[in-house]
C-alpha cells in the first residue's frame, strides 16, 4: 500500500487523527455542495469528535485492506486538504470490487484536479489491491462528477432505482464500472 502518492501537481496522503481539524474544516467549508450528492449526515457530522472517530476507524480499515482514502494537497500548498479520493466496500475473491468516491473543494474545481488524483489513485486498487472492478454511483444531476467518470473510461451500467438515501429521500443513481483489463488496455495505448 502506498501511504502517499505525488503527481504533477498534486500530493495524495493517507491520514490520521492528527488531521481531524483539516478535515472538518474541509468538511465544513464545502457543506453546501456535499449535502446535496451525500447520503444525510449524523447530527454530531461537524464535530471534531466524530470526525477524529471515523478517521480512527478509517484508518485501522486501511491498514487492514478493507478501504482506502486520500487526502488531496496542492504540491505548493501541502497543509491544506483540497479533496479526497476514496475506495470502499473493498470486496476480494468472487466479488472483486470496490467503490469510488471522490470530492474536492469548490474552490478547486475546474482545474483537473479530481481527474489527476482519481487517475493516480485507481491503479493502487488494480495493482496493489488486485480489484478486478471499481463500481461508481452518481446522482443524474451531477453533471461535473458524470463528466469526470466517462473521462476516467468508466462504462455506464444503467440506473439503481432509489438506490442513495439523499436529504431523507431515496434517489435513483446512476451506475457506472470501470474494469482492471479495460484499464489495462488504456494504458497500454498511452
Amino acid at each position: 500500500m502506498s501511504f502517499q502518492l505525488t503527481t504533477d501537481r498534486l500530493i495524495l496522503k493517507i491520514e490520521d487523527s492528527n488531521k481531524t481539524k483539516d478535515i472538518l474544516a474541509f468538511y465544513e467549508n464545502n457543506k453546501t455542495l456535499f449535502e446535496q450528492f451525500e447520503p444525510t449526515r449524523p447530527d454530531n457530522f461537524y464535530t471534531e469528535a466524530y470526525q477524529r472517530a471515523t478517521i480512527s476507524y478509517e484508518y485501522s480499515e486501511i491498514i487492514k485492506g478493507k478501504t482506502l482514502r486520500y487526502y488531496i494537497y496542492l504540491r505548493e500548498q501541502p497543509d491544506t486538504i483540497i479533496g479526497s479520493v476514496n475506495f470502499f466496500r473493498m470486496e476480494h475473491g468472487p466479488f472483486s470490487r470496490a467503490s469510488i468516491g471522490y470530492k474536492l473543494d469548490a474552490a478547486h474545481h475546474g482545474n483537473g484536479y479530481a481527474y489527476e488524483a482519481c487517475s493516480a489513485a485507481i491503479p493502487v486498487i488494480f495493482s496493489n489491491y488486485k480489484i478486478h472492478r471499481i463500481e461508481a454511483r452518481v446522482a443524474p444531476n451531477n453533471l461535473t462528477s458524470i463528466k469526470l467518470l466517462e473521462r476516467l473510461a468508466f462504462r455506464f451500467e444503467g440506473i439503481e432505482y432509489q438506490s442513495v438515501e439523499v436529504n431523507g429521500t431515496f434517489t435513483d443513481h446512476y451506475r457506472y464500472s470501470l474494469l482492471s483489463s479495460d484499464y489495462e488496455a488504456l494504458t497500454e495505448k498511452a
